[in-house]
């Protein structure tokens, strides 16, 4: 006779019921997590949106140009920021080419570093800097009590554009930037230049110039610059625009969103998720514009080389030509100035020893050694500021934040000062 056992029947429901329940919450907090990711990339999307009022159109020496007397709200998850341009398509306050009585001008040439559409135009290095060239001497500034009697005040323009290579800083400079009639010239070197200056689009895939290498060493630009203005590249013309909509990963916004969160933040967590089908796959193969930190690639390394050299070259005999001095910005990558990011770097693409974060600026300064322009290093003063606790860089941006513009213009003011004294 079989005995039943009315007790353990009594608990076989029970854990169905609570597994049920367990499960049952599992799917709900599943979908609730799906609902807030998707309702979160909507908003972005939208803000995105509302911010993309086009301030760039093409032209056919440059590839694009600001449109002069236009402003934007670029929106981005680390800043909210609201551009201006004056009336000749430039960041800063409306200035006369011609150069007032007295009055000392610094140029800036450079990306998107020196236009600094990432911050508000008073953190600028532009601004930062001309305020640090117009401090009275008790306070710091430029330039003794006496010259400052004779002198009419430092101007500091700011000739950076979004997406520019240094074949578009020195063409920018050629065609309009010397009309500033500017004592000091700095380009702010970015270590994607040197891809780009070896390639016919820019960062944001837009045509642009390229110099072609002769026999001789020099460079020449083709007859014909930019391929001619279409409504796809008009409507595309802006380096900063913001970037597409996220598309899902298996299906899950809420799987994308954590893709991307662990693939910058933590690559190890990441590679780990990607095994277990919780996050996408990422590639070991480093961009292109990476390869300059590498042992690998060493042909196309050296024609970036070969052709930013001969870049820097010109513009510094056209600059010499209108009676300025040229100097160089040096802005690392944040890898090069935080312990921390370049750890996470080297795990992302499963780096060797044989990678260097110090590999771009040691040859860049032997080629301003040779072409005897000056190079201001910010390293040391940016590395001091990640590892303060008032960190320099955006976190998930690659730009610098107010602090970053502040230490850089710190920097060039040392160049600065004896470069701008006054004549008699």
């Amino acid at each position: 006779m079989r005995v039943v056992d009315l007790a353990s029947m009594r608990r076989v429901p029970g854990w169905a019921t609570n597994l049920a329940l367990a499960s049952a919450s599992l799917v709900l907090t599943a979908l609730a997590v799906e609902g807030a990711a998707r309702v979160f990339v909507e908003l972005q999307g939208r803000r995105l949106e509302q911010s993309a009022t086009p301030t760039t159109r093409y032209h056919p020496v440059l590839g694009w140009q600001r449109v002069p007397g236009t402003g934007q709200r670029i929106v981005r998850p680390e800043f909210d920021v609201t551009l201006s341009f004056n009336a000749r398509g430039l960041r800063g306050p409306d200035l006369p080419y011609e150069r007032p009585p007295g009055v000392r001008r610094v140029l800036l040439l450079g990306d998107s570093f020196a236009e600094g559409y990432y911050v508000e135009e008073p953190q600028t290095v532009r601004a930062v800097l001309e305020r640090l060239l117009n401090m009275p001497p008790a306070a710091g500034g430029a330039g003794s009590p006496a010259d400052r009697g004779r002198c009419g005040g430092v101007q500091v323009v700011n000739g950076g554009m979004g997406g520019y290579s240094t074949d578009q800083e020195y063409l920018f400079y050629t065609t309009e930037g010397h009309r500033y009639g500017a004592a000091l010239t700095v380009v702010l070197f970015y270590y994607n230049d040197l891809l780009y200056n070896t390639s016919p689009t820019g960062s944001s895939g837009l045509p642009k110039p390229l110099f072609m290498p002769q026999p001789d060493g020099t460079l020449t630009v083709p007859a014909s610059l930019v391929p001619p203005e279409s409504p796809r590249v008009a409507a595309s013309q802006d380096p900063d625009a913001p970037r597409p909509r996220l598309r899902p990963w298996r299906g899950s916004m809420a799987l994308r969103l954590l893709s991307n969160r662990t693939l910058d933040g933590n690559p190890s967590l990441h590679h780990w998720l990607a095994r277990l089908g919780l996050a996408q796959p990422a590639s070991l193969e480093e961009p292109r514009e990476l390869w300059p930190y590498g042992p690998w690639h060493r042909s196309e390394v050296r024609d970036m080389w070969a052709r930013t050299t001969a870049i820097l070259a010109a513009l510094r005999r056209a600059v010499e030509s209108h009676g300025g001095r040229l100097a160089v910005l040096y802005v690392p990558v944040r890898f090069e100035v935080d312990d921390t990011a370049w750890a996470l770097t080297r795990k992302r693409y499963r780096w060797g020893w044989r990678w260097d974060r110090s590999a771009v600026f040691n040859r860049l300064a032997a080629v301003c050694r040779d072409l005897q322009i000056p190079l201001v290093d910010p390293r040391e003063a940016l590395r001091q500021a990640e590892a303060s606790g008032r960190p320099a860089y955006y976190v998930r941006d690659a730009h610098w934040n107010p602090t970053g513009n502040e230490v850089a213009a710190h920097a060039l003011e040392a160049l600065a000062r004896p470069a701008l004294a006054c004549g008699p």
